[in-house]
């Protein structure tokens, strides 16, 4: 393997072997090495991919210029020693025609990034989710490269993996406080809890015997911040149908999420299987009074909700 290979793995294991660290400084340390080596495994699973006398940075370079070569034909070499980023990265494994693995690495590199330009105050247990959320990506690019993660990283994936459980446990912990709220089943298994504080998805409800989505009490096991009922069901609305609603965005339909005509919480989904608000229960439904077309959120009158839009604008020039 290459020195590229070697430095990845030698990254990874720095970065688990400062996150283990009680120094206050290492998690930044931690972030750095471990995002630095993940990267790389990444870059190795390109070379492996290329033809054998292939140079490195024919592969991994940024950024190239066209050059004639021996026999007067247009080429293209590096320019400078710049290396892909993690977005080029994807963009080759695309050309390679190698499957991009499972794993977010996407938070990792933000993260990575407060710390590196604006000091972060990220807790530790928010970088413990960021990188246990990595760690399906590098069994991944270990599994492209066929090797095994136990014999190349030894102590190190033992770590990671008692990492990933003990995070799993505090998220199960966590999401199991709201499994009296009567509509938490159907959003559950679309977790994607986010604190807006520290971002991480450890954001539980104080009372977990209570099932009235109006008096949950908010809070977040990682940072200690505290969160209003109607503040924490929209974290849980955007957690379930964020997605949803980005698609929606992107492909120029209606929005998911709206706010609700009743409570003014942005907390109003409307999909075409899930019709209410979750915080105060509002859906709307019916048909309007005038034409009979069948009435939801971005067709019902707000001044008069028994009829669409058109008919009671049409209605008040009558009038």
């Amino acid at each position: 393997m290459s020195d590229i290979y070697e430095n990845a793995i030698a990254s990874i294991r720095l970065g688990i072997q400062d996150f283990q660290s009680n120094d206050e400084l290492r998690p930044i340390s931690a972030l750095r090495n471990f995002y630095a080596g993940v990267l790389l495994l990444g870059k190795q699973c390109l070379l492996n991919a290329a033809p054998d006398d292939a140079e490195p940075m024919e592969i991994l370079a940024s950024k190239f210029a066209p050059i004639l070569d021996d026999d007067g034909d247009v080429a293209y070499a590096a320019k400078g020693q710049q290396t892909i980023d993690l977005a080029e990265l994807r963009d080759r494994f695309k050309g390679f025609k190698l499957t991009w693995p499972a794993g977010d690495i996407k938070g990792l590199q933000k993260l990575r990034n407060d710390f590196e330009h604006y000091h972060s105050a990220t807790p530790k247990p928010a970088i413990r989710q960021v990188i246990a959320d990595c760690f399906p990506l590098v069994e991944g690019f270990f599994a492209i490269l066929e090797k095994s993660p136990k014999v190349e990283l030894g102590d190190t994936w033992d770590l990671m993996l008692a990492e990933r459980a003990f995070f799993r446990k505090l998220k199960d912990t966590c999401n199991a406080t709201f499994q009296e709220i009567p509509w938490w089943p159907e959003i559950a298994e679309r977790d994607d809890i986010s604190c807006p504080n520290c971002r991480s998805s450890l954001v539980y409800q104080k009372d977990d015997t209570n099932d009235e989505p109006g008096d949950i009490e908010g809070c977040c096991k990682a940072c200690g911040d505290t969160f209003s009922a109607e503040k924490t069901v929209e974290i849980i609305v955007q957690a379930g149908f964020g997605i949803d609603d980005y698609i929606a965005a992107k492909e120029g339909l209606e929005p998911t999420i709206h706010d609700c005509p009743e409570c003014y919480n942005t907390t109003y989904v409307e999909t075409g299987i899930t019709v209410k608000c979750f915080f105060c229960g509002y859906a709307v439904n019916g048909d309007c009074a005038r034409c009979g077309e069948s009435l939801g959120i971005t067709n019902q009158s707000i001044n008069h909700p028994q009829f669409c839009d058109y008919c009671d604008h049409m209605s008040s020039k009558d009038d």
